[in-house]
């Protein structure tokens, strides 16, 4: 209870604390020595005015073990206590660290950070508003060079009309010229003619050279695009098997493909044009129909391979007995069905499915 309050209630009269000053140059009392002096004005107030037993050394030290330990920050500015807990002490309003730009190597990050603040905020400031300026001005080169692409494309695709239309013109116009000694009696006979023949086969040339440049471009992207397709779909195989990382696999594979396109009619030029762009099988060639048809048989041999439950070996014969009809086809048959399961190999399913065809 308060001292103020207990004289209150004891009908005694009403009596202030004194304010104990601190000397000029001293710190402000800890909390610690603020109830020391408190206690010892309470004991030596109680003397003087006889009222009940003076305070025990033991009640005093019981009020100063109650008090916080000296030196503890729990007092503020105004009389206010101060908050005990720890995130207290965590400053809200403290600036998070500036980011280093973004591409910077560890060098110059590592001097950014020695840098002071306000600087770093001005570089990083001046670094993101030039990555921006880029990014448009890359977003406005590329949208202009799509321009150019697409008019390009539009010229390139109306030249070989105007090849055509200058050769009509040279028919119509010159068709009396035809040989070298045409031209040589063009020349000597009528000069404004025969320079206005020179012009228009001028033109001729130009527009050739124009053509073939534009054929040879779009050869060599042609190219380019069908190296990235080709990368990426090998790449994808190895993917989704695995196997195919072993050189020796590899190989195997493609002698086994030979042999299976092969037998089913390719020309092993047309196949090696093929595989590297420069020439394209429909689906409708009936070769690339039954690859596809020996395919479904092979998944479905297989599939029925592994469903199939196994039956009875056939009775012994005995010598000089005859085996039933198809009765070695069909021990074949199950011979090739067991070597595909173990190996997998298209040269196992052709083989079957060829087994499969003789036994029909």
């Amino acid at each position: 209870m308060d001292p103020m309050n207990e004289a209150a209630a004891g009908g005694r009269e009403e009596t202030s604390i004194a304010v104990v000053s601190v000397p000029a140059g001293e710190a402000s009392l800890s909390a610690r020595a603020a109830a020391r002096n408190l206690a010892e004005w309470r004991h030596n107030k109680e003397k003087q005015q006889g009222h009940g037993p003076a305070r025990t050394n033991e009640e005093d030290r019981d009020n100063l073990s109650a008090a916080p330990e000296e030196g503890a920050d729990d007092t503020v500015a105004g009389g206010r206590e101060a908050r005990t807990d720890e995130t207290s002490s965590i400053d809200d309003n403290e600036p998070r660290p500036v980011d280093s730009p973004s591409g910077w190597s560890d060098e110059d990050k590592s001097m950014f950070a020695n840098l002071p603040r306000a600087v770093q905020e001005r570089l990083a400031e001046r670094e993101r508003s030039r990555a921006s300026e880029l990014t448009e001005q890359r977003k406005a080169l590329e949208a202009d060079r799509a321009k150019l692409d697409e008019a390009r494309q539009q010229y390139e695709a109306t030249l070989p009309q105007l090849l055509a239309s200058l050769q009509g013109q040279q028919a119509n116009e010159f068709s009396d010229i035809k040989t070298p000694a045409d031209i040589e009696r063009l020349a000597r006979e009528d000069q404004p003619r025969y320079a206005k023949w020179n012009l228009h086969q001028q033109q001729v040339a130009e527009v050739t050279r124009q053509i073939l440049g534009a054929q040879a471009r779009q050869a060599s992207e042609q190219q380019q695009r069908f190296a990235d397709f080709a990368k990426r779909q090998d790449d994808l195989f190895k993917e989704k098997v695995p196997q195919m990382a072993d050189p020796a696999e590899v190989a195997k594979l493609q002698s086994g493909a030979m042999a299976v396109l092969k037998d089913h009619g390719f020309e092993e030029a047309e196949l090696a044009a093929s595989w590297h762009g420069q020439k394209d099988f429909s689906l409708r060639d009936h070769r690339v129909q039954l690859l596809i048809r020996d395919a479904i048989l092979w998944r479905e041999a297989k599939a029925k391979a592994k469903a199939a439950v196994a039956k009875p070996l056939p009775p012994v014969q005995r010598p000089g007995t005859s085996r039933p009809k198809g009765a070695a086809q069909e021990e074949v048959i199950q011979n090739l069905t067991k070597k595909l399961d173990a190996s997998g190999s298209l040269k196992d399913a052709a083989a079957l499915i060829k087994a499969r065809r003789a036994a029909r």
